[in-house]
C-alpha cells in the first residue's frame, strides 16, 4: 500500500496525477506509481525562475504510439517542470545512481524530493507540471 500523506502535506503516489498528464495517460492504460528514476539532467533558469528535471522511469507505455513501436523504442522519459522555486537543495549532483521521487501536495504548493543515499534534489515549487513523455532505444 503506497502512503498517502506525510508530516508536509498529500504524497501525490501517481506520474498520471500531474498536471500535463493528457499525452502520458494516452499511452500509459494504467497509473504509474511515482519511484524510481534515472536523472538525465537538471536545468535551472533564473531569467524565468524555473528548475526542469528530465529523467528515465522503469515503466515503457503499453500503448505506445506507432512510430515508437517502429524505431523499436524502450526507454520512457519524462520530466518536471518546477515553476517559481524556493528552498531548493542541490547535494552530490550529477550522479549515474537511481534517485527515488517523492512528490508532496501542500495548499499552495509542492515539495518535490529526488534522493539516494548520497545525492539530494528538493525544493518547493507553486507550478508543478509532468512534462513529455518522450523515448528512446536504450542498445545496452
Amino acid at each position: 500500500m503506497l502512503p498517502t500523506s506525510s508530516p508536509l502535506g498529500k504524497i501525490v503516489p501517481f506520474w498520471n496525477e500531474l498536471d500535463g498528464n493528457i499525452f502520458f495517460n494516452r499511452i500509459f492504460s494504467r497509473p504509474i506509481i511515482i519511484d524510481e528514476i534515472e536523472l538525465s539532467s537538471l536545468a535551472l533558469d533564473n531569467d524565468i525562475p524555473t528548475i526542469i528535471l528530465e529523467f528515465d522511469i522503469a515503466e515503457y507505455p503499453d500503448a505506445p504510439p506507432q512510430k515508437w513501436k517502429q524505431a523499436g523504442f524502450n526507454i520512457c522519459r519524462i520530466g518536471l517542470n518546477c515553476g517559481t522555486p524556493k528552498k531548493i537543495k542541490i547535494i552530490n549532483i550529477p550522479t549515474n545512481n537511481k534517485l527515488t521521487v517523492q512528490i508532496t501536495q501542500q495548499q499552495n504548493s509542492f515539495i518535490v524530493q529526488a534522493a539516494n543515499d548520497t545525492s539530494l534534489i528538493e525544493l518547493e515549487t507553486k507550478h508543478l507540471l509532468l512534462c513529455g513523455p518522450s523515448a528512446y532505444k536504450n542498445i545496452i
